[in-house]
Parts: C-alpha cells; structure tokens; sequence
C-alpha cells in the first residue's frame, strides 16, 4: 500500500512540475512576441518620418531619362516619407513628363521606391504641333529628341486613329513600289489626300479603306508607264472609277492639261 502511495506521489509531483513548465514556456513565448512586436512597432514608427532616399527606374527608355523621373519627383520625395507618400500620386507625377506614357510605382523597403517607365513610341507628327503614338493616341513632347524621320498626318481632332489605320493600310503599298509617304490628310468632309516624298500629291477623296487602297493600286500599277520621267507633277486624281486625272507643274496654271489614263 506505501508503494503505492509513492508512485502516486511521484506521478502527481511530476504532473506539476510539468504543468508550471509549461506554464513558464507560455509566459517567455508570450513576451518574447511582446518583445518582438514592440520592436517591430518601433521601426515602423521610425519608418513613417524616414525619407525617401532610394529610387530604382527601370524600362526601356529611348526618350526620357533618369534625370526627368527624378527631378518630377523632388517636390513629393522632400516632404513625404516612405509610407506618407501615396503610389498614385508618384504615378501620376511621372507620367506628366513629356514623353512618358506609362508608369507603375511600388514600395521598397525600408526608404525607397521601384518605378518602371514606359516611353512613348511616335509613329507620326500631328497636326505641325503634336504627335501620335502607336495606339493612336496624340500627346505633347519635345520634338528634338526624335532622331528617325516620321510622316505628318493632318486632321480634325477625334479622328487621329482613322488616320493611323489608313495610313498602315496604304504603307505596304507604296513601299511596294520603292516610294515614301511623307503626309496624309483627311479633312473635315473626310476627304483623304497622301503626299508622298517628293512632293507628288494623291487626291483619294471620300472612300473607305477598300476603295482608297483600290484606287492607290490602279495608279501604282501604271504611273511607271504613262507619267513621263521629265513631267513634275503637281497632283494625281483618283477619285475616277476606271483611271485618274494627272496636273503637271512644269506648265502655265491656266494651260494646265489633265490627262485621264
């Protein structure tokens, strides 16, 4: 009966001890989080009066520069800090500068930020004073930065995609033939007119881009044949069914001959 009792004595004396470790274990882990909380708390308190000191630009960027992004953001970078400053705000910023299209901004711990860029691509000159991107879409840059030669599109303001689809429909076609577009014009009636490198003009008219190309191919496949090599012309008009109408320059304006092919 006595051993009994001590091995019943044993079993609960360890149970207790056991008990109180654990006991002492919960309480360390729960401080050591507190401890652990408490310092992360602090460095993010610290954090919020941080600066902004670390700016990472990356993309592909033929137009803008390092130096744009940077000196756009100085105004934001010296009165906000790391977690102050809204990403929308440093988005919006960078993508007033000329020439950027595009900007997607994230947080880099613990006092920077990773900005990628995106440039605009001009595939034309707009109305003398703008410029036209690839989708269409017309903005405002310096033009100094342009090293390729772009043509010059002329028209009303809400048709600047009309025009860049026309004129990739009729590119192929001239390029075909060894000859550069330099201009296109749609006017307000929507008549379409092309001037190409040198100085020949095409009266296309109102048509849409079947009949426009139909009526560019017809003169392409004979203007070799029938515009003499020593005539200077002054425009060629397609708006015929079955041929087109040539004005030279090289005689007097009220002897101007048109000739139908």
């Amino acid at each position: 009966m006595k051993l009994m009792l001590s091995n019943l004595y044993q079993r609960v004396k360890k149970a207790d001890h056991a008990f109180w470790a654990g006991v002492i274990f919960f309480c360390l882990v729960i401080v050591l989080i507190g401890y652990i909380s408490s310092q992360m708390y602090q460095k993010l308190m610290n954090a919020q009066d941080m600066p902004l000191s670390t700016l990472q630009i990356t993309g592909t960027r033929p137009y803008s520069s390092d130096l744009d992004v940077q000196q756009a953001l100085m105004p934001l970078s010296e009165k906000e800090s790391f977690f102050s400053v809204e990403m929308t705000d440093v988005k919006e910023t960078v993508e007033l500068v000329p020439w950027i299209k595009e900007a997607t901004v994230r947080r880099q711990w613990p006092n920077g930020l990773i900005i990628h860029v995106t440039d605009q691509m001009p595939v034309a000159h707009w109305n003398e004073q703008h410029l036209l991107n690839i989708d269409g879409d017309v903005f405002l840059a310096p033009k100094d930065k342009i090293e390729q030669v772009l043509p010059q599109f002329y028209g009303p303001d809400n048709v600047p995609k009309d025009v860049l689809v026309g004129y990739r429909a009729l590119l192929p076609l001239f390029l075909a033939e060894g000859l550069k577009l330099k201009e296109i014009h749609l006017s307000e009636r929507e008549s379409w007119s092309v001037i190409l490198a040198d100085g020949t003009k095409l009266i296309l008219g109102r048509a849409n881009k079947v009949i426009r190309n139909a009526r560019v191919e017809r003169f392409l496949k004979v203007y070799k044949h029938v515009i003499p090599p020593s005539k200077a012309i002054n425009y060629v008009d397609l708006r015929y069914d079955t041929g087109f109408a040539v004005n030279w320059k090289d005689l007097p304006g009220d002897r101007a001959q048109n000739e139908q092919s």
